[in-house]
């Protein structure tokens, strides 16, 4: 760098932050003991490099530039994620604001979730990251930094992590940044830009508060790493494997892309969980049929099952055209590229919190894109009626259950 959704049941969306930071906090007190390694960063100026010998000098992972604004893709990505994952390093990924540039946080939050599920990123162990160091006139815009981070948070289904200056943190206030849970990675070379090297460089001997703590120091732009380069950026996360994979609101051992790309015909039937694969169906990265049913070989009808049960109603959908979620559910992991239309069908805006039970329209099958508000008083069967049509045409009320909807919950039929 530069120097200066579901509300989850079984998993977040405060990531862990308890244990997390517990980890953090022993990472702290004894550094290089456990809990803790080191990484680094790149962007398009150290080109298609040995992540291989990378590892082999110590690092762990490495955060990879993706975008900078909204016409911007490092060109150089494509290679450097493909060495990162054959090392077997952890991944992140940054977006790089520019909001001197008059482009809204959600256009940028967009652009990098666009080109990062192009990438085979999104809810695949990876750690989705802002590079926040604008100009000095927009340094301490605070509300720009939250809403690209709640973009993201919603697409991803994890909390992206802030980078920052240790200088940038004093010039706003980001207490609305920290109490939601968006970590930080703070910047300062106490050492100056002389050489460096991966190392343990302790805790940061800088005030992060509002922060209880930073979850990663990048301590010196000016590190050797082999096969990398000279002059890199050089990181310490405060947490291991295991942290990450908290942070990244996966697996431990999750590797980026878990799901084998569209294969050829002659590559025969993908690998991967179902789940996941019918994801990627949803997303249209399995074309439709007959490519379809040649791409899916002999998973074809174990896939799209759940591919029709997911767009169709699943138990206790309660008719065509819905999806009731499920623990864990994100709307850009359940629908793919299509979140947003299902988002605007059930009238949910942003941070876009979907609940477990929550019955939501599709667009396949049922719904003709009203929608109405609960008003007090109002039961589901009373509206029903109101408008003259079946109850079980009503979608969109968060808790699952008939009998309980809120005031102000918008319900499409």
């Amino acid at each position: 760098m530069q120097w200066f959704h579901a509300r989850h049941a079984r998993a977040k969306p405060r990531y862990g932050q308890i244990m997390v930071g517990a980890m953090v906090a022993l990472a702290m007190l004894s550094p290089g003991v456990a809990y803790a390694d080191a990484g680094f960063d790149n962007a398009s100026y150290q080109g298609c490099y040995d992540a291989q010998k990378a590892k082999e000098s110590g690092a762990s992972f490495s955060i990879t530039k993706i975008t900078e604004g909204t016409g911007y893709v490092n060109p150089s990505a494509d290679c450097q994620l493909a060495a990162n994952k054959a090392a077997g390093l952890r991944v992140g990924a940054y977006g790089y604001a520019r909001p001197e540039y008059g482009n809204s946080p959600e256009a940028e939050a967009d652009y990098f979730n666009a080109q990062s599920n192009a990438k085979g990123l999104v809810h695949a162990g990876v750690i989705p990251f802002l590079d926040w160091e604008p100009p000095a006139s927009q340094r301490g815009d605070t509300q720009w930094a939250k809403r690209w981070l709640d973009r993201v948070a919603s697409y991803w289904g994890t909390k992206p992590i802030i980078y920052m200056s240790a200088s940038t943190i004093s010039v706003g206030d980001w207490r609305a940044v920290a109490g939601a849970d968006y970590g930080l990675w703070v910047a300062g070379y106490p050492r100056g830009y002389k050489g460096e090297r991966l190392r343990d460089p302790g805790a940061p001997p800088y005030s992060v508060a509002p922060w209880p703590f930073a979850a990663a120091w990048q301590y010196s732009s000016s590190g050797h790493v082999p096969g990398v380069g000279t002059a890199v950026d050089v990181n310490w996360w405060y947490g291991d494997a295991g942290t990450w994979a908290k942070y990244a609101n996966a697996r431990v051992g999750t590797q980026p892309n878990p799901v084998s790309p569209a294969p050829t015909p002659a590559q025969g039937a993908p690998v991967g969980d179902t789940a996941s694969i019918a994801t990627a169906v949803i997303r249209g990265e399995y074309g439709n049929d007959p490519q379809r049913r040649v791409l899916l070989g002999n998973r074809y009808d174990e896939v799209m099952a759940v591919v029709n049960e997911r767009l169709r109603g699943n138990s206790g959908g309660g008719g065509s055209g819905t999806y009731v979620v499920r623990p864990g559910d994100c709307l850009s992991a359940v629908f793919g590229g299509s979140w947003p239309m299902v988002a605007r069908l059930n009238g949910i805006s942003p941070p876009y919190v979907i609940h477990p039970g929550q019955r939501l329209a599709t667009g396949h099958g049922g719904g003709g894109g009203r929608t109405v508000t609960v008003q007090r008083g109002d039961t589901l069967s009373g509206i029903a009626a109101r408008l003259g049509i079946p109850q079980n045409r009503l979608n969109g009320y968060r808790s699952g259950n008939p009998s309980l909807i809120y005031v102000g919950e918008v319900l499409n039929y």
